[in-house]
């Protein structure tokens, strides 16, 4: 038969071709989209930890780190979870910034091998940031290391680089805290984003910001207080090389209800700042220029109805650099105005004509501030000020007067008071100051007109927010140009009742001095009280403690708290005198003494007062030098003072002292201390440093858990409760611990006892005791080994008729662990075996002869059964602790087969998967990672076999090693 004939292949379409390789190709795609993230993720976070380490002063971590591009290809995602940066130097500790989320979007191409990785968009969620500028002026986001700081190889640029098109913030909170520039703001919930090429060389950028609240404080004013703040801003931003220019576009600020926008232009050139910028306010009304003031913008304030003739200017124009300052022209005028609230009455013909100018320059000599005048009036009452000052920066010129008639009572008839407040009394105030500051410095007071008076009379204050009203019977203040005297003062609330008298001089330095001597406020006064119940005031409830207070845990402190500031510009002295006080349910009487602010520190001078049975006195100072770190140098002495009571309403004694929890009596004590505080006014108790001393005549100790260990271990119950007399102990403490100085000699139980040791403020205790225990308290079967080595020794010589056990046996005994969980070791029968081979005092003198011949074979035949007694002890030990380890080893031993048997599972799965891959360069990286991934797990997984096994084996060692303890 013929050979067929071969016909040809017939070819396929060419779209049939297209279709196929194109979905090949989109199925290659698809998988390095899927693996690419997978690929370069663990590299990435590397590349992005590493960088940041090498630029920063200060540490970071990262919770969790994710990379994507489906959702926004060809950018990848890099998404930082739960970051955090944290002070290192000066602001150790100190959270600079806590970031839930981080997401940037860089070039799928840079992260595959780019030398750069350009970011094109971030965006912030859910953050704190905790700024801090401290006295020095040092702050805490000044972290970047500068170039010339950096190990050289650590030096060069970052591979990171800003190509920002995009960036927004989202749920931020913000403290700002400069307490070299006394400058404080809170922002909360802050949301904001910004569009523009950020690295073209003339932008048009945009941004929108909204702020639930933003709080600004400067020099102890109140600039802003909570404002609900919104701004939408256009720039055009054009940069050269020695010119920067930032012009405003459309734009406009909202600030509560008062609204504005900005005209002009700022800019930055080589060796000057130029300005023009103009404030538009042509939209506002009156009642939206209230929305600012907190006491106007409360519940109420829709409904009210502001009218008046309202004009505002603002404006800064000029040159701006190291000796000039630009010119401004601000100003407000406000004429017939009033004020009505629904249902109430209404506050009539307000007057404001107030502003500031200054031509620019650097003479701000010339600059000038006028409050020509204030005036209003209401339900018959009349206020008038005004304010004219010159020559502000070398001699103040001073020009101003307040008068003032306004019966309390009358402020709930124009303006919605929050529920259950209320005020009644009367105001009067009528003051002009007129002269030069340089009259008061020169004591040229004959120059200056200060004169006047401010009195209130019968006032009375309800709030909903005070546990008890406010009543002022009456108080006086007198100006003069020397001094503000306070003449007097009488006022009470509830059961509490207290009076002041005083003055306080170089107040017109305070407010209109230049220099910090010149502003330095000095008062002294005198505070006296028949009975002040702090308690009720800060509204503490007095019923009894449902639980033991002993036991007690102190409430949660705020981390965020600030603590007990004093100001750095005041030289107070105030004199007490109370005869009854009530605080934390602990009465006081008799407090006298002294207190003094001075330079950021309160002193305490010879404050002494009886209370918790006895007396007490106080001396030492709290400083707030350092507003984050309050620092104390206190001492006390205390006579007769109730133990339970002392303990139970100060934590720290417990921390200091943890038996006296346990302890029932009087105690007197002398105490010097030095520490740090937290800002929650917490004591840092490894900074404690200090000494002082205890002296009880009789103290009941019950329940002390170390005491009831060491009754146990010596087989003497009567030890774990304790009547102790004639106790002195002399202590110190450093580094977190309190030691005794000099051995403390007690007699507990009948038993002569001398302590030596430490317990730290963590609760462990490492004590050494020496007890003298005398034979008729050791029970009578602990002893029966030792009397039958004494029966041997009388049997092989009768007519010595050999003693019995010493009557005193001296044990040592080693108290460690906690306080609520001790660990006791004694050689109690180690030294009960040494005291029956003592027999030199034992022996009865049956002539020399026989003594002599005997002697030798007595003590052979004793130290042999102490030897013997001891082997035996350790061998049972030894046996029970070489059981366990054999035990303990074999289960380590099959736990490391477990994991080694895992960890070869994974090699042996590694290897396949690459050897599968063979030359193919994606397969082999794609096996590279999946091998990763494996080996990952597997280690984790023989990791948690092994550390299984080492708890388990360490448990059966740790109850053989009590097992061996407890044979005696």
């Amino acid at each position: 038969m013929a050979r067929k004939e071969k016909l040809p292949k017939k070819k396929k379409s060419f779209i049939r071709r297209l279709f196929k390789w194109t979905g090949l190709t989109l199925l290659f795609l698809l998988i390095a989209i899927i693996l690419i993230p997978i690929i370069f993720k663990d590299e990435i976070k590397e590349l992005v930890l590493k960088e940041v380490s090498k630029s920063l002063k200060a540490d970071v971590t990262i919770k969790d780190f994710d990379l994507t591009f489906l959702s926004t290809f060809p950018n990848v995602t890099i998404q930082l979870y739960d970051t955090k940066v944290t002070g290192r130097t000066e602001f150790k500790g100190v959270e600079l910034a806590s970031v839930k989320t981080i997401e940037a979007h860089v070039g799928l191409w840079d992260v595959i091998g780019g030398d750069e990785i350009k970011i094109n968009a971030v965006h912030i969620s859910d953050a704190k940031f905790d700024i801090r500028v401290d006295p020095d002026g040092k702050a805490n986001y000044d972290i970047v290391i500068p170039e010339e700081d950096k190990p050289v190889e650590d030096k060069g640029p970052s591979k990171f680089k800003m190509s920002l098109q995009e960036y927004s913030l989202k749920n931020i909170e913000i403290v700002y805290d400069d307490q070299a520039s006394d400058m404080y703001a809170n922002i909360k919930n802050l949301n904001h984003t910004g569009e523009g090429d950020l690295t073209a060389d003339v932008i048009d950028f945009a941004t929108s910001t909204q702020i639930d609240e933003l709080t600004l404080e400067m020099e102890g004013l109140s600039y802003l207080s909570k404002v609900k703040t919104n701004a939408d801003v256009n720039l055009l931003m054009e940069f050269k090389e020695d010119d920067s220019k930032f012009t405003l576009k459309e734009n406009n600020f909202a600030l509560n209800n008062f609204k504005m926008s900005l005209d002009g232009f700022y800019q930055m050139l080589k060796d000057h700042d130029q300005m023009d910028l103009k404030l538009n306010t042509k939209e506002i009304s009156f009642k939206d220029l209230l929305s600012l003031v907190p006491s106007f913008y409360q519940s109420g304030y829709e409904s009210m109805i502001a009218k008046g003739d309202l004009k505002m200017n603002g404006e800064v124009k000029g040159r701006m650099d190291e000796k000039n300052l630009p010119g401004w022209d601000f100003g407000l005028n406000v004429k017939n105005a009033s004020i009505k609230y629904a249902g109430l009455g209404s506050i009539n013909n307000i007057i404001v004509d107030a502003g500031s100018k200054f031509a620019g320059g650097s003479n701000l000599d010339k600059m000038t501030l006028d409050v020509t005048k204030f005036h209003s009036e209401f339900v018959g009452n009349l206020i008038d000020a005004n304010l004219k000052l010159r020559n502000p920066m070398t001699d103040p010129l001073i020009d101003s007067k307040l008068k003032a008639r306004v019966n309390l009572a009358t402020i709930g008839k124009v303006m919605p008071l929050a529920q259950g407040e209320s005020y009644k009394g009367k105001l009067n105030a009528d003051v002009s100051l007129n002269g030069r500051m340089s009259s008061i410095e020169k004591e040229q007071y004959e120059k200056f007109n200060a004169k006047g008076v401010i009195e209130l009379f019968d006032f009375l204050y309800k709030s909903k927010d005070l546990n008890e009203d406010v009543n002022v019977k009456d108080l006086t203040l007198r100006f003069s140009p020397q001094n503000l005297s306070l003449e007097k003062m009488h006022a009470s609330m509830g059961k509490s009742d207290f009076a002041m008298d005083g003055k306080i001089d170089n107040y017109l330095g305070y407010l209109f001095g230049n220099s910090k001597e010149d502003q330095l406020l000095k008062g002294a006064f005198n505070f006296n009280s028949n009975n002040l119940d702090l308690d009720q005031i800060m509204g503490v409830s007095n019923a009894p403690a449902a639980a033991n207070t002993a036991s007690a845990e102190p409430a949660p402190v705020d981390p965020n708290a600030e603590p007990l500031l004093i100001p750095e510009n005041v030289d107070f002295n105030l004199n007490t005198n109370i005869q009854k006080l009530h605080y934390n349910g602990i009465d006081v009487n008799n407090i006298k003494g002294n207190v003094n602010m001075k330079e950021e520190v309160a002193s305490l001078n010879g404050l002494t007062m009886n209370t918790m049975g006895g007396t007490v006195g106080l001396r030492g100072s709290y400083s707030s030098k350092d507003h984050n770190k309050p620092a104390i140098d206190l001492g006390y002495n205390l006579k007769e003072i109730d133990i339970q009571e002392i303990t139970s309403h100060f934590l720290t004694i417990g921390k200091l002292a943890p038996v006296a929890k346990y302890a029932k009596g009087k105690f007197s004590s002398n105490l010097n201390m030095k520490g740090d505080l937290t800002k929650a006014l917490e004591p840092v108790y490894n900074t404690l440093t200090g000494d002082g001393d205890f002296f009880t005549n009789t103290v009941n100790v019950s329940g002390f858990e170390p005491l009831k260990k060491l009754g146990d271990a010596l087989s003497m119950d009567k030890i774990s409760n304790q009547t102790f007399r004639d106790v002195k102990a002399f202590f110190s403490f450093k580094d977190g611990k309190m030691s005794l100085k000099k051995p403390l000699k007690i007699k507990m139980s009948g038993i002569d006892t001398e302590i030596t040791g430490s317990t730290s403020f963590t609760q462990d205790i490492d004590y050494k005791m020496l007890l003298q225990v005398p034979k008729a308290m050791i029970p009578g079967g602990i002893i029966k080994a030792a009397e039958q080595g004494i029966s041997k020794v009388n049997g092989l010589a009768p007519k010595l008729n050999i003693g019995s056990i010493p009557d005193i046996i001296p044990v040592n005994a080693l108290v460690g662990g906690t306080v609520t969980k001790p660990v006791i070791k004694t050689d109690f029968k180690e030294a009960l075996l040494k005291a029956t081979g003592n027999l030199k005092d034992n022996l009865k003198e049956k002539g020399k002869e026989v003594l002599d011949k005997a002697k030798d074979s007595v003590k052979t035949i004793v130290k042999d059964k102490v030897e013997e007694v001891k082997k035996d002890l350790i061998a049972e030990k030894n046996k029970i602790m070489a059981d366990a380890q054999k035990e303990a080893d074999k289960l380590k031993a099959e736990a490391k087969k477990a994991a080694d048997q895992v960890r070869a599972e994974a090699d042996k799965q590694c290897n396949d998967g690459m050897a599968a891959a063979g030359s193919n360069p994606i397969k082999k990286k794609g096996a590279e990672v999946v091998c990763k991934e494996v080996k990952k797990k597997a280690e984790s997984s023989a990791t948690k076999i092994e550390q299984e096994g080492n708890t388990k084996a360490d448990a059966i060692m740790k109850k053989a090693q009590d097992k061996a303890d407890a044979v005696k």
